[in-house]
């Protein structure tokens, strides 16, 4: 079978990385060769560097015993080799940014010179010069994204991965694909060592290892991958979309900062997820997950027409915008290091604060919702019958569409949760939007060479999409309460709606410094439910035990109509716990005097 090779070079490969990293690992600590913490880097501990050299041993042991035709790829291994070696004195000697560019503008020369003719868009000398930029940039690139454990390893393997997709489905060199299936054994084999918490770091020797092999793999795929679309440019970029844009992200903010790009610091996308309220391994998965996106993106376009190609971009394209905001509010300070003690927005917040970003959201989310419908209506050669009614009536139905979410208050109100009644608020407004549309279709154009089926799933399209969407971030917001949530542990007796309402109020409100940690409840029924995320771990008997599992120090008491007695057996069982017990009230109090209001605040 053709994948066994390919199985082979990954497997050899890997175990190689799994032998050569803990050796390099415990040179690297014998000579003292450690990443030591600084101001502008991540890690808060001593880790030893090396691990581009057990990487780089790794390939180049899986390329000699597994690829058979090594002169064919000898562009490929020079890239990589000399990116690789310029990394290694710079780990050991530091050289400076103009000569590492220089020396890498040398070996991108030298790279294509040596390549076959790259074809891009057609236009030799432009494409010489699109490759040429290619190479350097996606080197610095990974440079750049190695800002946190295990993330440029990660998304190396995800890029190598895909690109290794295009290679075999496009049919390149046995070579080439076998040369790809052994980085990505490398890649893989490191990374056990590299996910957080790293023992080892790769260096800039790993890094530039990783960019360099990628560009050069991408671009002899590039030439094969654009028979069946054009530019071909678009999949080597889809699928190394996430250093492109961490990099970009990173350069706009530093200017707009007043800092220079290549200067380092805790500003990267990583850093910002972490700020926002991620945990470090929740930062670098989240990266994993739009790195895979893109490369599933790459592949689909293989077997998509042009049109459905444009609107499946479009969506992903629309995805890292979303991120892009939201991170962009999360505030990094000029200096070094995300200021502690920082309260960035919640993803909902940023849009609600801003409307118009939720509106350019909702009109994204409706030109996709119409558009698909469209293109599941209409196929082949009624595609380019009913297509110009189609783009015409775009900004009508779009527009009408917002009205009617407009009209039914969707832009007015704040969504915490899924709720069933803004589900259906959504429909309304969507269905409302429609029915106006249709009747200046009617009006306009009398309806002629439109269908009503397209209509029809356009509804049930942009309800979709934009319910799911509120729903994630919904479900973003949730998360980040909690993630967010210090203070001391507390459990909750009663998962009623009064605990609802307690979590929300402790969620939300950080000066109580309280966390919650579970409810307790006693009914059967809710046992092992989650509310509002918080898990119900028990009974108010299992109160001992859980107070030692979780170390608690508050009991919150949630339920309204607890009676006297009650509440003074938890009280005596409290105190001898050394928990303090609370109990939620609500009150609306009549104000008489601002004086009052202020001396009841202090």
């Amino acid at each position: 079978m053709v994948l066994v090779p390919l199985f082979t070079a990954y497997l050899v490969s890997l175990l190689l990385a799994v032998v050569a990293t803990p050796v390099v690992r415990r040179a690297a600590i014998r000579v003292g060769f450690l990443a030591m913490p600084a101001r502008d880097r991540w890690h808060r501990t001593p880790v030893p560097l090396l691990g581009g050299v057990a990487m780089a041993a790794a390939l180049a042991g899986g390329l000699l015993l597994t690829v058979g035709d090594v002169d064919s790829i000898a562009p490929l291994v020079v890239c990589s080799g000399l990116m690789f070696t310029l990394g290694a004195i710079d780990d050991l000697w530091s050289v400076g940014p103009l000569a590492k560019l220089v020396t890498q503008m040398i070996v991108a020369g030298l790279v294509l010179w040596l390549m076959p003719p790259v074809a891009i868009t057609g236009a030799p000398l432009l494409d010489q010069l699109l490759a040429f930029a290619w190479i350097v940039g996606i080197t610095n690139a990974f440079n750049l994204l190695d800002n946190m454990d295990g993330l440029a390893a990660g998304v190396a393997t995800v890029a190598g991965f895909f690109c290794l997709c295009l290679l075999v489905t496009t049919g390149s060199s046995p070579a080439m694909q076998t040369a790809v299936a052994a980085f990505l054994g490398a890649t893989s084999g490191f990374l056990l060592f590299s996910f957080p918490p790293a023992s080892v770091f790769m260096g800039d020797s790993g890094s530039f290892l990783l960019g360099s092999f990628l560009a050069a793999a991408t671009l002899f795929a590039a030439p094969a991958a654009g028979r069946r679309l054009a530019p071909a440019a678009v999949l080597p970029v889809l699928i190394l979309l996430v250093p492109i844009f961490d990099t970009a992200f990173v350069a706009l903010t530093r200017r707009l900062a007043g800092r220079r790009a290549w200067q380092g610091g805790r500003d990267h996308t990583s850093h910002r997820l972490v700020a926002l309220g991620a945990s470090e391994r929740t930062a670098v998965v989240v990266l994993y997950a739009l790195a895979i996106a893109g490369g599933l993106v790459a592949v689909a376009l293989q077997s998509l027409h042009l049109g459905s190609a444009v609107g499946l971009i479009g969506a992903y394209v629309l995805l890292l915008t979303a991120v892009a905001v939201v991170l962009g509010h999360v505030k990094a300070p000029s200096g070094d290091a995300i200021a502690p003690g920082a309260n960035p927005p919640l993803v909902s917040e940023v849009a609600y604060r801003r409307r118009v970003l939720e509106v350019l959201l909702d009109a994204a989310l409706l030109c996709i919702a119409y558009y698909a419908a469209f293109r599941i209506r209409f196929q082949d050669s009624d595609f380019a019958v009913f297509f110009p009614p189609f783009a015409r009536t775009f900004p009508i139905v779009a527009g009408a569409e917002l009205a009617g979410l407009y009209l039914v208050g969707k832009y007015r109100q704040v969504w915490r949760s899924t709720a069933l009644a803004e589900v259906i608020g959504l429909l309304k407004g969507l269905a409302l939007g429609i029915a106006g549309a249709l009747l200046l279709l009617l009006l306009v154009y009398r309806f002629e060479r439109f269908s009503r089926g397209v209509f029809v799933l356009d509804l049930v399209f942009a309800w979709f999409l934009i319910a799911g969407s509120r729903a994630a971030i919904a479900t973003i917001d949730e998360y980040l309460r909690k993630q967010r949530a210090t203070g001391r542990p507390a459990l909750i007796y009663g998962a009623g709606r009064g605990g609802v309402l307690l979590i929300g109020e402790l969620l939300q409100n950080r000066d109580l410094d309280i966390r919650p940690v579970g409810f307790i409840d006693d009914d059967p029924a809710k046992r092992g439910l989650r509310v509002e995320g918080i898990p119900v771990v028990g009974r108010r008997e299992d109160l001992p035990g859980l107070v030692r599992q979780y170390g608690v120090t508050e009991l919150l008491v949630s339920m309204r109509d607890i009676d006297n007695t009650e509440m003074h057996a938890l009280l005596i069982e409290c105190r001898g716990l050394g928990v303090t017990l609370r109990r939620m009230r609500f009150s609306i109090d009549e104000v008489r005097s601002v004086a009052a209001v202020v001396r009841h605040d202090r």
